[in-house]
């Protein structure tokens, strides 16, 4: 019924432009006018069979965009020339029917314009009697192209809400108005004109933002006052273009990790395109991402090693569905399993290792100090080794900021595993260390632990009011990874620039307004106590490290001004020492090799052994 509808809509306004036509074209000789007027119906029904087969009536002109009606200008062009071919081939000719050029090219004028206008009469009239959320009153930050992208959207879909104004730091569009829409500013204000509006809701439309512009605009905003929200990342955006329906309510990554890291594609391309790829942990948070990425830059294949076998499952699932062509090899594996180790590496032949295979939970590990150095020593230990036999071109460790001045078992094992690496064996393999802090959204890290804590009322656990960690994105650590990789040149130490510390405490207490919470009153913050192994804060070099700038400005060369020697033997004799199960010796000779260790040794039972 809608089609019949917008059929005999058009047809009446085509007829109408061709009798406008006729009367300005002969005025009030009725008589000379009459002489013509079987041209205006005949113009008529061939302009609605164009329109038809054109495809007029199957879109939804209540959404209509420029596009479509570009497509009604096209029709009525088509309409134009069709008829003109009729009349000069067929009508003229043969019955005398004469269509006046003048007449002729005023119909297709006049009927395009009337269409056209039917149409956005209909968006209009769609517009104001859909509107059933009229009273969500929207404050967009940015008025740039996602600003402006965001406005069109709501102007189409009214029931979502209303613009009603920009906020912009931009002096060139304070003052003006973005499609009948104000701009204020500077941001910092964005209060006052929620206030002065009424608004209930603020979108931040700037996805080139960083977590500092971010920061700095979440500030200026009561977030217990109005709704947030905000577009993803420019390089999340599915295709560059701003949508309501990728609005999201604002997170903590937003604040802490939201810069898009550029790295050289084309360098690390060279060293990954064409090879076969070992990640170890290849199910776990740095792990998974690993594989991510590096599916992204053609390798020949990629061997998924890890212990879990779900994790392993849900990253090959999703290796199947993004990247159905790439050849990959599940393997179920202990890195410290030095036979079966040996085993895979035999199949496989892998050229480029990237081992993120570890223990990382320091409070666990301080109870379970057999794992952690089986696994992040000895696992390392034969990694490498397994590695120098089959002539791996490249190894990538992933080690952590807990590895420097150690106080805890798990720091300490990883800090075992970089001096091998560093200065325990030689041969023609290129190995890189890469150390970095906490990474956002990791499994078992704090912030999902305190979105947890929030969800169930509180109380959010926080161990000590002064502890602070530094934090970055998950995809953020390992593109610069990747990107280390493709530095290394022998045996070299990178370190990741991670910005300035969080206060945790801060952290917290952000996720609960975030949340629409306030601190101390919706949700309490109780101070536990630092857990065994924890520092206040992290550091990321030893006192006598230096560094040197590499090409990219995020990752940088340590220099060390200390060498250690003996650490080959140190770390057989740690091995001999933990799989007998003497601790004491294994701690000794531990501290021996790392004598910045300030831990209180190990817990067995419910005894301490130092």
């Amino acid at each position: 019924m809608r089609k019949v509808i917008l059929f005999l809509i058009d047809l009446s306004l085509t007829f109408l432009a061709g009798l406008a036509a006729l009367f300005m074209r002969f005025g009030f000789n009725f008589s000379e006018m009459s002489e013509y007027f079987i041209s205006v119906p005949i113009y008529t029904a061939v302009a609605s069979l164009i329109h038809y087969l054109n495809g007029n009536y199957k879109v939804v002109w209540a959404y209509a965009s420029p596009r479509d009606l570009m497509m009604l200008f096209r029709g009525s062009l088509i309409a134009y020339f069709t008829n003109l071919a009729v009349f000069q081939l067929f009508l003229t000719p043969q019955s005398g029917m004469v269509l006046p050029r003048s007449v002729g090219f005023l119909t297709f004028l006049g009927s395009f314009t009337l269409i056209v206008m039917s149409r956005l009469f209909w968006q209009w009239v769609s517009h104001y009697s859909s509107r059933r959320n009229g009273d969500n009153k929207v404050v967009i930050v940015g008025a740039g192209d996602a600003g402006s992208a965001l406005l069109e959207e709501f102007e189409r879909r009214p029931e979502l809400g209303k613009v009603v104004a920009f906020v912009d730091d931009s002096t060139r569009k304070i003052g003006r108005k973005i499609r009948g829409v104000p701009v204020y500013g500077p941001v910092r204000k964005t209060m006052d004109i929620v206030e002065r509006y009424g608004a209930s809701e603020v979108i931040i439309a700037i996805p080139s933002a960083s977590s500092d512009q971010m920061r700095k605009i979440v500030d200026s905003i009561d977030l217990k006052r109005v709704r947030v929200r905000t577009l993803p990342g420019i390089y999340e955006l599915t295709d560059r273009r701003a949508r309501i329906g990728e609005l999201r309510e604002i997170s903590i990554e937003d604040l802490l990790g939201r810069e898009q890291v550029k790295v050289d594609i084309e360098e690390i391309g060279d060293y990954i395109r064409g090879k076969r790829i070992m990640v170890t942990g290849a199910g776990g948070s740095i792990g998974s991402e690993l594989v991510r990425q590096v599916a992204r830059l053609d390798p020949e294949g990629i061997i998924l090693l890890g212990r879990g076998e779900n994790s392993i499952y849900r990253i090959d699932e999703e290796l199947s569905r993004d990247f159905p062509g790439l050849k990959k090899f599940r393997v179920i594996g202990d890195v410290a399993d030095e036979k079966w180790m040996k085993q895979v590496f035999e199949k496989y032949r892998p050229q480029i290792v990237f081992h993120a295979a570890a223990h990382k939970h320091v409070h666990l590990m301080e109870e379970n100090p057999y794992e952690a150095f089986r696994v992040n020593v000895l696992g390392t230990k034969n990694i490498v080794e397994l590695c120098c036999e089959h002539e791996v071109e490249r190894m990538i460790f992933i080690s952590t900021d807990k590895a420097v001045n150690p106080t805890s078992i798990m720091g300490l094992s990883k800090r075992i595993a970089e001096l091998y690496i560093l200065y325990g064996i030689e041969c023609q393999t290129r190995f890189a260390v890469v150390r970095f802090g906490n990474v956002l959204g990791s499994r078992g890290s704090v912030i999902p632990k305190f979105r947890e804590q929030i969800e169930k009322g509180g109380p959010i656990t926080v161990t000590d009011p002064r502890m602070k960690r530094f934090f970055m994105s998950i995809p953020e650590a390992v593109s610069l990874v990747l990107q280390a990789g493709a530095y290394t040149e022998g045996k070299d130490l990178f370190v990741l620039d991670m910005g300035e510390q969080i206060s945790i405490n801060k952290l917290a207490r952000t996720l609960i307004t975030l949340s629409g919470l306030i601190p101390d009153q919706d949700v309490k913050i109780v101070y536990t106590g630092i857990r065994p192994g924890e520092k206040l804060y992290e550091e990321l070099f030893y006192p006598h490290e230096t560094f040197e700038n590499t090409p990219h400005q995020k990752v940088m060369r340590v220099i060390s001004k200390k060498r250690y020697d003996g650490v080959k033997e140190a770390v057989e004799n740690i091995e001999k020492a933990v799989k007998s199960g003497d601790w004491k010796t294994a701690l000794k000779l531990s501290k021996h090799i790392v004598p910045e260790y300030g831990g209180d040794g190990f817990v067995d039972g419910d005894k301490r052994h130092t």
